[in-house]
């Protein structure tokens, strides 16, 4: 009986000992990434999203077909890379190209272009190979290559066609060819544009443009610095943009470098951008996550998650990319929210951007600094317009028939004044606050708040959807009127209240501010200061905001002193605002995503 009981105590305790030192482990594994050993090094790799599947050479010679969902090799077929030299070998890693399109799959060889079809993993056609690079044209297998002959090198564009299976080739008669040709190329045929896009991975590398009706170098770009320093670059062209050398360069124009990252672009999927060390956000070059390790192999899937391979370990990891569920927090220059904004604001004597949603009727406070949320607040319904004055925030309410103001230093809540018509903009000067009336449709009315008497009235004249400015310097309030054909600007000299009328051209986009004594309406930049010329420049672009040293239109930021540009922006800025410390804030829709990003040019 007593031995009996030993071993059961025994036997329990063991179990104890297993369950305490083994179900910690198995929990760690479990909220780890995916992880799988590999059949030796991979030379390249591509997603295939559609079959959920990662097709991948390895320098073995094995084209393994891994599951993306649980990363197992489900087939593995011989490839022959017999004959590739040890130094061809090192510089492959991102010049032999996995090519996938329309169900097919095109694996470069030791003397052929192997086609699989990736439904049935099996190999259904070799194409000639000579040499690297190659790409897809149409219904064509491209490659480049060189003939020695009489002391002289000629350079051919060799094209398989794999629907009759027989080669062609034509001569590249262009003297500047010689110079971007390597066999260390990356390629892409772009065939909306009639394009070869020819990546040379040299120490600086550079990215030609080769235009295919005449085979003719007609563009040619070196990338200096750091971020050109590497060996070997990839090559995607996604969409408008390409991405070579850690940058994202403008198909149309390879001299328009849009963003630079620190370290070579590996994969873009959608907005995201996934370099050797991190995530990216494509439109606003924001880094969003680190990468849990450094490697030269990454994959993004539709999902957003993220394949690794850890350098060294011929192992594959699969991590979500991590969910940000907060409104403002991935980088000190960026900084994005859920739902449309409709109004920015910056004070640059607090550092704080002020920023309002009138469809969800709040107002987000957030610190220039580092981008981040200070305060989130529900003024009330539908707020239209944020000034800043005497150390107070006033928030028009449009959707309330009110104004609600704040302190400016600690946005504690002070009180709502009730307006005797719902505000779409305010105006501060003189000791009082104009407002305009919500009205889009037929007629709208300015309305005057004295701040000291708390008395209400209405400007006898009646606008078209009237923007408000005001002008110290000038004790002058200025109006602009959004006729249905044309803009027409006003002066209010608030000593008698008189209206005159200053000048009219044709509507367009409905902005208009004023800074430094200026106007700035639709397209023009007006200085109602010379009667004789009071249009003193337009812009090609809707303007957007303005400060000291820029203007900001929808496209691009100039100079304010010389009106030159400056930058174009990467996409439209549908809002902006400055401050003179230099910021600029523009506001910009992607899809479904609305970002917020904040420039020094200066830095």
């Amino acid at each position: 009986m007593g031995t009996t009981f030993r071993k059961g105590f025994l036997f329990c305790l063991f179990l104890f000992i297993c369950f305490f030192h083994v179900f910690p482990s198995a929990k760690a594994e479990a909220a780890g990434p995916r992880t799988q050993q590999l059949p030796g090094r991979v030379l390249d790799w591509v997603m295939d999203d559609q079959n959920g599947y990662i097709y991948a050479l390895t320098e073995k010679g094995m084209l393994l077909f891994i599951e993306a969902s649980t990363l197992s090799i489900k087939e593995q077929e011989p490839v022959s890379l017999r004959a590739y030299s040890a130094l061809w070998r090192k510089y492959t890693q991102r010049s032999v190209t996995l090519l996938l399109r329309g169900g097919k799959l095109y694996v470069p060889s030791e003397t052929s272009i192997d086609v699989f079809d990736v439904k049935t993993k099996r190999l259904i056609q070799r194409a000639p190979y000579n040499g690297l690079p190659f790409g897809l044209l149409g219904n064509k297998i491209v490659t480049f290559g060189k003939q020695y002959g009489r002391g002289k090198t000629t350079y051919e564009m060799y094209m398989w066609d794999l629907a009759a299976k027989r080669q062609t080739s034509r001569l590249i008669a262009d003297p500047n060819f010689f110079s971007v040709f390597s066999e260390e190329n990356t390629l892409f045929f772009d065939e909306k544009r009639g394009l070869a896009f020819i990546g040379r991975n040299v120490s600086i590398p550079d990215l030609a443009v080769l235009r295919l009706s005449d085979l003719k170098v007609v563009k040619r770009v070196s990338y200096q610095g750091p971020r050109g320093s590497a060996p070997t670059h990839p090559l995607i062209v996604d969409g408008s943009d390409v991405f070579f050398a850690g940058r994202r360069i403008d198909a149309g124009n390879i001299n328009m470098v849009h963003d630079c990252y620190n370290g070579p672009v590996l994969d873009v999927q959608g907005v995201y951008v996934v370099t050797n060390k991190a995530v990216y956000d494509r439109y606003t070059s924001a880094k969003i996550n680190m990468l849990p390790f450094p490697t030269n192999y990454a994959l993004m899937d539709a999902k957003y998650n993220l394949y690794l391979i850890k350098e060294g370990e011929n192992r594959i990891y699969k991590y979500p990319l991590p969910a940000d569920e907060s409104y403002y927090v991935r980088s000190s220059h960026y900084a994005f929210t859920n739902v449309p904004i409709s109004h920015l604001s910056y004070d640059s004597s607090t550092g704080w951007l002020y920023v309002l949603s009138a469809e969800d009727s709040k107002l987000f406070v957030i610190r220039a600094s580092d981008m981040k949320m200070v305060k989130e607040i529900h003024p009330g319904p539908q707020p239209t317009d944020v000034k800043i004055d005497g150390g107070k925030v006033y928030v028009a309410l449009s959707g309330a028939t009110k104004m609600a103001i704040y302190d400016a230093k600690t946005m504690r809540f002070l009180g709502t004044v009730p307006l005797i018509a719902a505000p779409r903009s305010l105006a501060i000067g003189d000791g009082k606050i104009f407002f305009t009336d919500n009205s889009r449709t037929l007629t709208g009315s300015i309305a005057v708040y004295d701040m000291k008497t708390k008395k209400q009235w209405r400007i006898p004249k009646v606008f078209i959807n009237p923007l408000i400015g005001y002008d110290e310097k000038q004790n002058v309030l200025y109006v602009g009127q959004e006729g249905t054909s044309d803009h027409d600007l006003y002066a209010v000299r608030l000593s008698d209240w008189h209206v005159s009328p200053l000048l009219s051209f044709p509507g367009g986009d409905d902005a208009f501010f004023m800074n430094g004594g200026e106007i700035f309406y639709g397209k023009a930049r007006i200085n109602p200061a010379q009667p004789s010329a009071l249009v003193a420049a337009e812009f090609p672009e809707p303007l957007r905001a303005a400060s000291r040293q820029y203007i900001i239109t929808s496209r691009a930021i100039y100079n304010r002193a010389t009106g030159t540009k400056i930058a174009d922006l990467s996409s439209e800025a549908l809002l902006a605002t400055a401050g003179d410390d230099g910021m600029i804030f523009t506001y910009r829709k992607v899809a479904t995503n609305h970002y917020l990003i904040k420039q020094k040019l200066s830095q």
